[in-house]
């Protein structure tokens, strides 16, 4: 086998020694950098792990703490309001100790605090103020009725009692009424019994019109209170006002029973000339028995009877 080119020596020549050529630098810092490790894996310790992302209450749970958390207020609440009101209605310090009453005459005061439930040492906010007014304008003189209460024990009551202006006679019974006409109670043994009698209205007119009825007592009234206003009643006072069955009007007056038949209304001249009449009768010192004032065809006629 022949040598390569460029390996042939020639015969008898030393053998060549083979040249070293030295390596360029190493960019990484030459042959004496050490070789690269096994790689390797770095753990954290558990406190220093990220924690996991939680996660809030799902709806239902929420829904589940509202709901505790209201009817925790509420049995609080509960709770609250059940000791005050306890406290409230068993306290000697709400015990009544003054009853107040104004606007009583007829009744005494005593009575219609009786008569509305109201007693000393009752507790003040065991009372029922409506019921108790209720109560005392079931008495047929009182009206109306107010109940108030002014703690810690205090309770007022305020009334407007009825007027009687005049007894109303009615099968055979007597009735009081008011001004306005109102028939409010059968008479009765402390009852008022000097006041003019209204007569002529029947039972069965009670019954089937009793609203015309306290309208014809209450127009018999205004005769009366004309009457006073004229002066008439003050020096003959009104004994007994009449109502015929055709509506018109009869009036008794003074202790000599003078008759001023009125006839239909109206009635205001008609007073007037009555007035006039009197005073004459008077100054003449007569007695007259019947003053006929109801010819409304010719008012200026008056026909005087004497006794």
């Amino acid at each position: 086998m022949s040598a390569p080119p460029g390996n042939k020596r020639r015969p008898g020549a030393p053998p060549r020694v083979a040249e070293v050529i030295d390596a360029p630098p190493d960019p990484n810092g030459g042959d004496d950098s050490p070789l690269p490790g096994p790689a390797t894996t770095t753990v954290r310790p558990p406190s220093m792990q990220p924690a996991p992302a939680r996660r809030g209450p799902g709806r239902f749970a929420r829904m589940v703490q509202l709901v505790g958390g209201v009817a925790v207020v509420l049995v609080a609440s509960t709770a609250v309001a059940w000791g005050a009101r306890r406290y409230l209605m068993t306290s000697p310090r709400f015990g009544v100790r003054t009853v107040l009453v104004d606007g009583e005459h007829r009744r005494p005061a005593a009575a219609v605090a009786s008569e509305g439930g109201i007693a000393v040492g009752k507790n003040i906010f065991a009372l029922d103020l409506l019921q108790a007014g209720a109560m005392i304008t079931e008495d047929p003189w009182i009206e109306r009725a107010t109940v108030t209460r002014k703690l810690p024990s205090t309770i007022s009551i305020t009334v407007v009692e009825r007027e009687a202006a005049a007894l109303t006679a009615i099968g055979g019974e007597l009735y009081l009424a008011t001004r306005d006409g109102d028939l409010f109670k059968k008479i009765g043994a402390d009852d008022p019994s000097d006041l003019p009698i209204v007569t002529g209205i029947l039972p069965a007119q009670v019954s089937s019109d009793r609203r015309g009825v306290v309208l014809a007592v209450k127009r018999v009234l205004d005769v009366a209170e004309e009457l006073e206003r004229v002066g008439v009643a003050r020096r003959y006072p009104i004994e007994e006002l009449h109502l015929e069955k055709d509506g018109s009007l009869v009036v008794t007056i003074g202790r000599e029973a003078i008759a001023l038949s009125l006839g239909l209304p109206p009635y205001r001249d008609k007073i007037e000339e009555a007035s006039r009449i009197l005073n004459e009768v008077a100054r003449r010192k007569a007695n007259a028995s019947v003053i006929f004032l109801d010819n409304d065809a010719h008012p200026e006629r008056v026909v005087v009877r004497m006794r």
